[in-house]
């Protein structure tokens, strides 16, 4: 069964991202122990807890949407990850992003559009961010990567760095 997708107010899907898709995201930021990574718009928080399974990182995660919350605060808590995993409730607009070495990312591109002199104003050179479906406007990416996920679906990764 297919769920509903769920919009916040400003018109940014909810959906659940394919495991897969997930992973590959993770693989390709290639995290290091005692990195930040931030999840603008986290979800149910499951890309962080992949996160914490592949480096000892600090993962913190922002979100509107009640029912993520909600979902994330179960996914943390049957993972034991409460020490590991910070998820704050707060429009990521507001998120001073100077100390992330890297950012993975959902959102559609007017989002992106609209955080993108964000990113580059607060980000730190080097910082990587990863994000699917939709690119950055005016940010060239280091590597757009087309992903089929196991049930065939393609999936277009864009990778960038700030330079």
């Amino acid at each position: 069964m297919k769920s509903q997708t769920i919009f916040t107010e400003s018109g940014e899907p909810y959906e659940l991202t394919h495991h897969e898709v997930v992973l590959e995201k993770l693989r390709l930021l290639n995290l290091k122990d005692g990195e930040t990574l931030l999840d603008l718009g986290c979800g149910d928080a499951r890309s962080l807890l992949a996160a914490r399974k592949i480096a000892d990182v600090t993962c913190i995660g922002y979100e509107i949407l009640p029912v993520a919350l909600k979902a994330a605060a179960e996914n943390i808590k049957k993972e034991k990850a409460s020490d590991k995993i910070q998820i704050i409730a707060s429009d990521f607009s507001d998120v001073d992003l100077s100390n992330a070495d890297a950012l993975i990312l959902y959102l559609t591109r007017n989002t992106l559009g609209q955080l993108s002199e964000k990113l580059e104003n607060e980000l730190r050179v080097g910082a990587r961010i990863v994000t699917h479906d939709f690119d950055i406007p005016a940010w060239e990416a280091d590597q757009v990567i087309e992903f089929k996920s196991k049930e065939a679906i393609w999936f277009t990764i864009y990778v960038y760095t700030k330079k």
